[in-house]
C-alpha cells in the first residue's frame, strides 16, 4: 500500500514500540479491504493485542483506530481515483488511438510526469548539483540516443552563463574525455532509465577519474545512481511512447531548475555572462529589414 498515511508511518516506524510496527508492518502491506477492517482483525494479522492497535493509532497523532480506519478508507479512494486518471494520462501509442484525443492525452501526461518530478526531486540533491557545477573547471555532459537531447539544452544554459559544458554525440569521445577528468570537474550522466551502458560506463570513468558525479534519471534505484555523488530523480514511472521512447518533460524541467538555481547563487557574476552571450547570439540574428 502506498498513500500519504503509509509515508507517515514509514517516516515514524523507528519511534516505534516493536509491537506497534507489526501493527504498521500490516498497514504497510495492505492485504486487507479499508472498509472491512475490524481492530479485531487487524490485531490478529499482526499478532498484536487490541489496545496495541488503539496505541499505535495514538502514536500516529489519530484519536484511535475508527480515525485511522477513515483515513485508510479515504486513501484507499483517492488511489482508484487515481489509477483511473493515469490510465488516461499514461498511455502506450496504439493503433486503436483517436487523433483528437491525443492533444489532451499528452499534456495531461506531462503535468502528470511535471508533478511527480517536484514530488521525487531532492531540493537538497538540486542545490548541491547547482553548486557543484558552477565550481567545476569543465562540466562533461553524458547521454546517448533520445537523452541527447536534454544534454544538448542543459550543455546550452550552462554556455550561457559562461560555464565550460562540454558535449559530444559520439559516445566514444564521452568515454575517452570521462577518463581525463580530474577532481576540479564534473560528469554528468543523463539516462532516463539509468540502463544506458555507454552513458552509465562513462559515468563510471569519470567517477574513477576524480571527478564529482551527478545522475539524471528517472528511476531512483536505477544502475548509472551507483556512480553518481548527486542523484536527481524525475519520478517513479513511464510516461508514454511504450519502452522504447520516453517523455523528456521531467528532465527538461530540471535542466530549467538547475540553470536558475546557478543563476541565483550569484545573479550579478552570471547576469554579466548572459548578457554577454546575449549580444554574440543577436549577431546571428536575421534582420526582418535586411533578410540574409
Amino acid at each position: 500500500m502506498s498513500s500519504d498515511f503509509v509515508l507517515k508511518i514509514r517516516k515514524e516506524y523507528r519511534m516505534l514500540r516493536p509491537s506497534e510496527q507489526k501493527v504498521a508492518d500490516r498497514i504497510i502491506e495492505g492485504d486487507f479491504d479499508p472498509t472491512e477492517l475490524t481492530i479485531e482483525e487487524l490485531a490478529e494479522k499482526a499478532g498484536v493485542s487490541q489496545p496495541t492497535v488503539i496505541r499505535f493509532a495514538r502514536a500516529m497523532g489519530l484519536s484511535g483506530f475508527r480515525e485511522m480506519k477513515r483515513i485508510l478508507m479515504k486513501e484507499s479512494l483517492m488511489a482508484e481515483e487515481e489509477v483511473e486518471m493515469t490510465e488516461l494520462i499514461t498511455f502506450d501509442i496504439s493503433p486503436d488511438e483517436k487523433s483528437v484525443d491525443i492533444p489532451m492525452k499528452v499534456v495531461n501526461a506531462n503535468i502528470r510526469q511535471l508533478e511527480d518530478t517536484l514530488k521525487n526531486l531532492s531540493v537538497l540533491e538540486l542545490m548541491r548539483a547547482a553548486k557543484t557545477i558552477s565550481d567545476s573547471g569543465t562540466v562533461l555532459l553524458l547521454a546517448a540516443e533520445n537523452s541527447s537531447t536534454v544534454a544538448e539544452d542543459l550543455a546550452s544554459k550552462l554556455i550561457y552563463l559562461g560555464i565550460n559544458a562540454v558535449y559530444y554525440q559520439d559516445i566514444y569521445r564521452q568515454n575517452m574525455m570521462a577518463g581525463d577528468l580530474t577532481e576540479k570537474d564534473t560528469a554528468i550522466g543523463i539516462s532516463y532509465t539509468g540502463l544506458s551502458r555507454s552513458t552509465v560506463k562513462a559515468l563510471q570513468n569519470a567517477k574513477a577519474a576524480g571527478a564529482g558525479t551527478i545522475s539524471l534519471t528517472n528511476y531512483e534505484d536505477s544502475a548509472i545512481n551507483r556512480y553518481a555523488d548527486i542523484i536527481l530523480c524525475t519520478g517513479t514511472e513511464q510516461y508514454i511512447y511504450s519502452n522504447a521512447l520516453y517523455s523528456r518533460c521531467g528532465q527538461l524541467a530540471i535542466v530549467d531548475m538547475l540553470y536558475a538555481c546557478i543563476l541565483l547563487s550569484d545573479y550579478e557574476k552570471y547576469s554579466r555572462k548572459i548578457k554577454k552571450q546575449s549580444t554574440i547570439s543577436d549577431g546571428f540574428a536575421i534582420d526582418g529589414d535586411n533578410p540574409l
